[in-house]
């Protein structure tokens, strides 16, 4: 579910005005109708590439270049500012958080030089979501906060109402669930104000993961849930449908009610598919099969975990080959480079040609076993992934029938010493923080989702008494 509420997260943070086909359609139509001469031309066209920016990030980036060259034959420097926050959102959404940051910080010398607050406010926005994606929350978390105090200051109710509900994020990324609330409300309370559906929609559905995750109160969790979904079905926003059923369908799954559960996650993962939402559906497989081993049915386990799987592998090939068509690219432009340089040097030194040509050849033959490598590698990575995920499951049902001789630890001793005993779920946990595994490996090696593990680490530590991972390995460490 953090995966879910991030992906949420970030599309409120990168587009602060949802883009939809009609808003694109009603730009192109008014773009047809202005000559390049006219400076709404370009107003426009930049608002055209914001839009674009999240569902289509190369299509935007080729209209701010556009937009870059007609600012300059305009001379219309201060609507730079605009086009570089464009450019920033687009590298963001392709994961080049370099070049983000670095148009980021331009349109902020373009900000500053025009006095252009809303300008200043996204651009500082961009950044705060580059820093956390790159898990540098305190720089983070003091950008969030530049544009809570300007959207404050100069009366911006949507993006005061965004920034407060990115620092309600921040909070949770750091366990603080009551900070987490208190942000989220205010920012809910904004929306409202200046009828700001989809902004309110979200925090309620980020509050409803803070009851669920943190605070067990699934009743509560469940009217948010309900809330938000109808609030998304009456704006149309299918992700929003998407990710609303889905946390529902995990809060019902702990609640137990693992028949409402499995009904709604099909539903979530009937409109992955429907719309394409790759990464979501592979959210869904993955709770499918969580859900399938609460009940028990391994075999359906088993195959919502190759379903997963293959979607992964789907995701792992486009970006595999995106990445060798840069290469090729790369390669070409040097090779061309290179032939260039030889038909010069040939005029002076006929040796040196022949230099050259095994070079070129060398450096051919490096390229092609690299991206033969590349596309072997993936492979062998992806059937290592599936044999990893089989064998885990294996191991998952020889736990439940209570096959324990794989672990070190006595359950049965350390639950003498605790007055309130572990699970054998939360013994199977604190083994595998014992053994130094991440919380991410150890999610990919228990079938859940990371936040499940700290759910569940955070239940080990109120029962060890200690607040931390480092204190729980002394006291197993001492107890041993």
């Amino acid at each position: 579910m953090w995966l879910k509420h991030l992906k949420c997260f970030i599309l409120i943070l990168l587009s602060l005005n949802a883009a939809s086909q009609t808003s694109i359609d009603s730009l192109e139509n008014e773009l047809s109708n202005l000559k390049e001469s006219d400076p709404l031309y370009l107003i426009n066209l930049t608002k055209l590439a914001k839009e674009y920016a999240e569902t289509h990030p190369d299509t935007a980036l080729i209209i701010c270049n556009r937009a870059l060259r007609i600012s300059e034959l305009l001379q219309m420097n201060k609507e730079k500012g605009q086009i570089y926050v464009a450019l920033s959102t687009s590298y963001s959404f392709l994961a080049d958080y370099d070049k983000s940051t670095a148009f980021s910080f331009k349109a902020i010398e373009v900000a500053e030089e025009f006095m252009d607050t809303v300008t200043l406010i996204d651009a500082f926005n961009n950044l705060g979501i580059d820093y956390m994606m790159q898990e540098d929350d305190q720089k983070a978390v003091a950008y969030f906060q530049k544009v809570e105090v300007l959207s404050r200051q100069f009366n911006d109710t949507l993006r005061w109402g965004h920034a407060l509900n990115n620092l309600g994020m921040m909070a949770g990324y750091n366990d603080d669930a009551q900070a987490e609330l208190r942000f989220y409300e205010q920012a809910a309370a904004l929306f409202r104000a200046i009828n700001e559906k989809e902004g309110y929609a979200n925090t309620l559905l980020n509050s409803g993961t803070v009851y669920t995750l943190y605070l067990e109160q699934y009743q509560k969790a469940n009217e948010l849930y309900d809330e938000a979904l109808a609030v998304f079905k009456e704006i149309d926003m299918s992700s929003g449908i998407q990710n609303t059923l889905q946390s529902k369908a995990e809060n019902l799954m702990y609640m137990g009610r693992l028949s409402d559960a499995q009904t709604m996650a099909e539903e979530a993962l009937a409109i992955a598919k429907e719309f394409q939402f790759a990464q979501d559906e592979i959210y869904t497989y993955e709770l499918l099969s969580q859900i399938s081993l609460e009940t028990g049915d391994y075999r359906s386990a088993l195959s919502y975990l190759r379903s997963k799987n293959e979607i992964e592998g789907e995701v792992f090939t486009e970006e595999k080959s995106r990445q060798i068509a840069e290469l090729e690219t790369k390669y070409q432009t040097e090779k061309k480079e290179q032939e260039l340089a030889i038909a010069s040097l040939r005029l002076l030194q006929q040796q040196r040609e022949k230099y050259f040509l095994i070079g070129a050849l060398i450096f051919s033959v490096t390229v092609g076993g690299f991206i033969i490598l590349s596309l072997k590698q993936k492979a062998q990575l992806k059937q290592k992934l599936l044999a990893e995920e089989i064998e885990n499951l294996r191991l998952k049902i020889n736990s439940l029938l209570g096959d324990s001789s794989a672990i070190k630890l006595s359950l049965e001793e350390l639950n003498e010493q605790l007055h309130q005993p572990l699970s054998e779920r939360e013994f199977e946990i604190l083994n595998l923080t014992a053994s130094d595994k991440t919380n991410q490996e150890i999610a990919e090696e228990v079938f859940v989702s990371v936040n499940t593990v700290k759910y569940h680490l955070k239940n080990i530590y109120d029962k060890l008494g200690v607040n931390n991972r480092k204190e729980a390995l002394h006291l197993i460490v001492g107890r041993s």
